[in-house]
């Protein structure tokens, strides 16, 4: 078991600075909103939580107050991102589709505002505690709602069309990475000696439903972002043997339990007889809990005896030594027999053949659990060739953001609708050119570089553990988001930038004052000592190990540091007025205007699409229900809200034909044709319309040949074309 490492702790949590964690709780909140809301992907869904917390934030940045600056890395990456989102607007003015290009710079700026009101919010002890306990309860209230859809469906019914559990994300992949990200903090909690044990043991019992739903997403792409997650944790963490212990309670009642019901198909495959599923749920529901209750027992008693026993520094290391060749002989030795069994080498190059070449992606695309057996990229690779076509023919600018629906028609082999490229790199890419792609990798790459720092200092920092497990959550997501579309689900993205936010901002905090400490400890602190030798915990001065490692003491306030800067004979009062008024000063009334502003103009950025998005939908509804009028209005309403977007221009230009006013419908689908001519959508309509309308047949195939240009794969086109040959 890990030794206890010593610390010292501010003297108390100044008022200034619990009320930093207000923020960071308005952010989980919006991801626990978004997390039920469709994974915030649906704009009509996700767009009233956007703006209130965006309207929240322009309201904070009036009480943002810091008493460090952020690093220059971070204010690199922020300066990144933000070009690649003002790049991703502008290409509004070249894109194929602006309405779509709206939506996605609206995401991409919501993601910068994130990362940037958060990280530049100081955060301590406090700070990181609320997001590490606010995302466990996050993942934790996600993980049983998704499970309760196998144990329960006669109640939860939302797991009834398919095997794999997506709700209440939406998105089996996401569901999956975000229960990667919950079981990295968990861990961090539940193999800390540091927390208290019956906070340790919640972590790790709240650990066994996200092991169960992600193991039911059937996400290959999950299990690669849990390979990822967790060498990452256990190669920088300061508690690997007590998390160690934490994974072993945790997973080994949860495989058991997945054995022990393998025969039950209704868990594994998709059925329609509910009586049956009823059945098998509620078996799978009571071996759940048998294995949470011994989860919980386990890491109980792993916590007292960790807790109790006064461990040797030898004994750990040997542990740690057992553990690690216990792990490589598993690892290594199991996968060279299995290898082995199933043919060698040549088993080795029939696997990457059917990864690169999809060939096993008939046999992989089921919902069932057999799929995590078959290695396939299920159709990511024509795909990414579907995108690099598009950056050949627009390699500086590409097709607009958000635009690969058109990208996908025009470069497509099959059929289908697909709106990412299923690869966020590749997805830039397409869509904003070389310009963006740079932009956007910079931009990580800086704010993995701010996050992280060098992993191997600060090993005495008794957070240390839980910032690894953040840190390990964010990688997880970007090495899922090169090959998926994570980054347009708001509940995942929003997550990782609250998770990077955090991070750079406890780090740039600990150097502040860790170099306040170093200042205290040499001379600027000795006519202070002359004058009046005060005691070192007066001063705040870390003592034993602590100060030899140079660990600043970053609990909840570490206020005593702060002080000891404080030149000799100054009141503390005039210090402390002193600091607030230089921290106002650098940055006074003309940024904080500026930046609310900033934020309250992305807020009220995100309405348009909304509510053009409601308009059309009344539109549509009224129609159904035979009133025309009241649906043209509707859709006049929409297309006026947002008049970047076609789709209210079709809904009224086929409303106008059923009232007989075919010149008008004609019309609007004209200028549906300036808005967008590269869709292929409203050039189909255009020819339906002159073909059935006027009559004028040349019009009409040259419609529909542009339609068929624009996708060559589209049927319908292809159809009224041969008719109108005939």
């Amino acid at each position: 078991m890990e030794l206890p490492v010593q610390t010292v702790r501010g003297a108390g949590t100044p008022l200034c600075r619990a009320r930093n964690t207000v923020p960071y709780g308005l952010a989980l909140a919006a991801v626990a909103a978004f997390s039920f809301l469709s994974g915030g992907y649906v704009i009509g869904r996700s767009t009233p939580v956007v703006v209130a917390f965006l309207g929240a934030a322009a309201v904070w940045v009036w009480f943002l107050r810091r008493s460090s600056p952020p690093s220059a890395l971070f204010i690199a990456a922020l300066a990144a991102f933000g070009s690649f989102v003002a790049w991703s607007g502008l290409s509004v003015l070249w894109s194929f589709g602006p309405d779509l290009t709206w939506v996605s710079f609206n995401l991409a700026a919501f993601y910068l505002a994130v990362a940037a009101v958060l990280g530049l919010t100081s955060a301590r002890g406090l700070q990181l505690w609320t997001v590490a306990y606010g995302y466990l309860a996050i993942a934790t209230a996600i993980g049983v709602y998704a499970f309760l859809g196998k144990a329960l469906p006669a109640v939860v019914t939302h797991a009834h069309a398919n095997a794999r559990l997506d709700s209440p994300v939406g998105y089996w992949n996401v569901l999956a990475v975000m229960m990667v990200m919950g079981l990295c903090v968990a861990l961090s909690l539940a193999g800390d000696r540091s927390t208290p044990v019956a906070l340790r043991t919640v972590a790790a019992a709240a650990a066994v439903p996200m092991c169960l739903a992600f193991f039911f997403t059937f996400s290959r792409g999950g299990w690669l972002a849990l390979g990822v997650a967790l060498v990452l944790y256990f190669a920088f963490t300061t508690t690997r043997l007590g998390s160690f212990v934490s994974l072993v309670g945790i997973v080994t009642p949860v495989a058991l339990v997945l054995w022990r019901l393998r025969d039950l198909e209704t868990l594994f495959a998709a059925t329609s007889d509910d009586a049956l599923r009823a059945l098998e749920g509620g078996e799978l529901l009571r071996w759940s809990l048998a294995a949470l209750l011994v989860t919980a027992g386990v890491q109980l008693a792993a916590a007292l005896l960790q807790r109790g026993v006064p461990w040797p520094r030898w004994s750990t290391i040997a542990a740690g030594a057992a553990v690690l060749a216990v792990v490589l002989l598993v690892v290594v030795g199991g996968s060279a027999r299995y290898v082995q069994a199933h043919g060698g080498v040549s088993w080795i190059e029939d696997r990457a053949h059917e990864l690169f070449t999809d060939a096993g992606k008939e046999e992989g695309r089921g919902n069932e659990a057999g799929r995590l057996l078959v290695l396939t990229t299920n159709g990511r690779v024509p795909l990414w060739k579907e995108a690099l076509s598009q950056s050949r023919s627009l390699r500086l600018t590409g097709s607009g953001a958000g635009t690969f629906p058109f990208t996908h028609y025009r470069f497509r082999d099959g059929g289908g609708v697909v709106k990412h490229a299923h690869g966020q790199w590749f997805n830039v890419l397409s869509e904003t050119g070389v310009v963006g792609v740079v932009l956007f990798s910079v931009a990580v790459v800086l704010f993995v570089v701010a996050m992280v720092g060098n992993p191997f200092s600060h090993r005495c920092d008794p957070l240390h553990p839980m910032l690894v497990a953040l840190q390990a959550g964010v990688i997880a997501f970007l090495v899922h988001m090169s090959w998926d579309w994570d980054w347009d689900m708001a509940a995942v993205g929003a997550t990782a930038f609250v998770f990077i936010a955090v991070c750079v901002s406890y780090r740039a905090t600990r150097r502040t004052l860790e170099r306040r400490a170093a200042r205290e400890l040499g001379g600027e602190a000795a006519p202070a000592r002359a004058e009046e030798p005060p005691s070192g915990a007066a001063q705040g001065r870390p003592s034993g190990a602590a100060a030899e490692a140079g660990t600043p003491p970053l609990g909840d306030a570490g206020g005593a540091a702060e002080g000891a800067a404080r030149p000799a004979g100054e009141p503390a009062s005039a210090a402390r007025r002193g600091r607030g008024s230089r921290r106002w000063g650098s940055a006074g009334w003309a940024p904080r205007v500026l930046a609310s502003a900033a934020l309250l103009v992305l807020a009220a950025s995100w309405l348009p699409p909304y509510l053009a998005q409601r308009a059309e939908t009344a539109a549509l509804t009224a129609a159904s229900e035979g009133d025309v009028a009241a649906a043209l209005d509707q859709a006049r309403r929409a297309a006026a809200v947002n008049p970047l977007a076609v789709s209210p221009l079709l809904t009224e230009a086929g409303l106008l034909q059923q009232l007989g006013r075919n010149r008008e419908a004609a019309e609007r689908l004209r200028e549906a044709t300036r808005l967008q001519p590269q869709n292929y959508e409203v050039w189909y309509k255009l020819g339906l319309l002159e073909h059935a309308a006027f009559g004028r047949d040349k019009a009409a195939r040259a419609a529909f040949s542009r339609a068929l240009a624009l996708n060559p794969k589209d049927a319908a086109s292809r159809h009224e074309l041969e008719r109108l040959a005939r």
